[in-house]
């Protein structure tokens, strides 16, 4: 590979040693202003990591910084699941577009980017010759038509087993030595890693502030809007919506394992876009979409039923039972309506295990009672 930044060994020639020390001075400093010039960046990239920028943006900064840096260099970022089954194009422009469709997925994947992305235990590789790499061909009209003759590397596993990939393409006239491309692939990496890092923490954070830590429920905040959106939904679709109030009657110390278990009996009992609450320490709330009153009725037996098996004599905070109260939509016709209707039908029963019905400001034991006289 022809090189822009050389090693200082250069064999001695005929040529003045004055003008060989000139030359080498000259590729000293240019090695010296990009490797200055990765450390200025590093300082530039700090803010809009620490401001949470979306990974798309670092990706254009990168692009941007790289450009800056080796004015003949073309960088790719490429994204691909754990299985490198599914691979996009992170970085479409008129140059990339070229190795995908519409949808931004990668139409050809060559042998040796598949093996690279599959081998998380070597993250650079670098193609020194991608004529002479057959593994390369598939890509050949791309890189022939651009003008690119060497290819290197870097990959960046994310948190949610994804696979990030940057690549840098060169041609021959104005590549940089090897050593300085992956010191250059390493920041570039770190840059990466450094924003999916915060971005996961963003979201365990917000998770963290969503859910109650031990239940894994949505907190009161969190379950009221979604709530408040399940009923504009409900409503312009003429649709009915239950809300539950499952009181937990135990008066003893709550034990997180035992409180664990019982939520797991609750996740069960639900369908899975059934929306569930912490709303208190001794307190749930489960909203529902439902077809027919009764629906509601089959959920709050069922999850009575469940805490009766065996498995669960041994849980105090099951065995002191429950006290379940339920309210409806469009009787109810506001979040805040419907959970002080369930919060009463749940409080008449005071400390007796069961199931209450409020249904126009009286109580009911099923639903079979709230029209009696009908057919």
């Amino acid at each position: 590979m022809t090189v822009l930044f050389m090693d200082i060994n250069v064999p001695n020639t005929s040529s003045d040693a004055t003008e060989v020390l000139r030359t080498r001075a000259t590729l000293a400093e240019k090695e010296r202003d990009f490797i200055r010039s990765l450390f200025d960046y590093s300082s530039q990239m700090l803010e809009p990591i620490a401001k949470g920028v979306a990974l798309t943006g670092m990706m254009v900064d990168i692009h941007a910084k790289i450009r800056a840096s080796m004015k003949f260099a073309y960088c790719l970022f490429l994204e691909c699941d754990k299985d490198c089954l599914e691979w996009q194009v992170k970085s479409m422009d008129d140059v990339s577009k070229k190795l995908a469709n519409h949808q931004g997925d990668l139409t050809s994947i060559p042998q040796s980017l598949l093996t690279f992305a599959a081998s998380p235990s070597c993250p650079i590789r670098h193609e020194d010759s991608l004529r002479d790499a057959k593994h390369w061909q598939i890509w050949r009209e791309f890189y022939e038509e651009n003008g690119f003759t060497s290819l290197s590397m870097v990959s960046t596993p994310s948190s949610d087993g994804k696979i990030q990939l940057t690549l840098v393409f060169q041609n021959a006239q104005n590549a940089i030595n090897t050593s300085l491309m992956e010191l250059a692939l390493q920041t570039y990496a770190g840059w990466i890693q450094a924003a999916l890092t915060r971005d996961k923490a963003d979201r365990l954070l917000l998770e963290d502030s969503h859910r109650n830590a031990v239940t894994g429920f949505l907190n009161r905040y969190s379950f009221e809007n979604s709530f408040e959106l399940m009923l504009k939904d409900c409503r312009r679709h003429f649709q009915r919506v239950a809300l539950l109030s499952v009181k937990i009657l135990s008066t003893s110390k709550l034990d997180p394992d035992e409180l664990r278990a019982f939520a797991e009996v609750v996740t069960e009992t639900v369908r899975d876009n059934d929306l569930v609450a912490h709303f208190e320490e001794r307190e749930l709330v489960i909203g529902i979409r439902i077809q027919n009153m009764e629906d509601a009725e089959v959920v709050g037996t069922k999850l009575l039923k469940t805490l009766q098996k065996p498995e669960y004599k041994t849980n105090r905070l099951v065995q002191d039972g429950i006290a379940l109260g339920v309210a409806f939509y469009p009787e109810c016709s506001s979040v805040e309506e419907l959970y002080k209707s369930a919060l009463y039908a749940a409080n008449s029963l005071k400390s007796s295990n069961g199931f209450r019905i409020e249904f126009h400001g009286e109580l009911y034991a099923t639903t079979s009672e709230l029209y009696p006289n009908q057919s």
